[in-house]
């Protein structure tokens, strides 16, 4: 999958992951944008704070991507 960095962010499927989460597990920011980087798929995704200071927000073109990264990841 490629990164999107465009501005404003897609309306795609959006996948939300919590400081809190990645306070409890410090390394898994690197493992996400890797998990990302290494998904075999076409699709595109963005990533993006959310609400400033709530986490971060990844955002899925192909929503299949983004059913498979809430089910790897504990997202909201």
């Amino acid at each position: 999958m490629q990164q999107f960095s465009g501005w404003p962010p897609p309306d795609w499927t959006e996948c939300v992951v919590s400081w809190n989460y990645l306070l409890d597990a410090p390394f898994l920011s690197q493992e996400l944008y890797n998990w990302c980087d290494r998904h075999a798929s076409p699709g595109r995704y963005h990533v993006h704070g959310w609400k400033s200071t709530e986490g971060f927000a990844f955002r899925f073109e192909d929503p299949q991507d983004a059913v498979l990264f809430k089910l790897t990841w504990k997202c909201e």
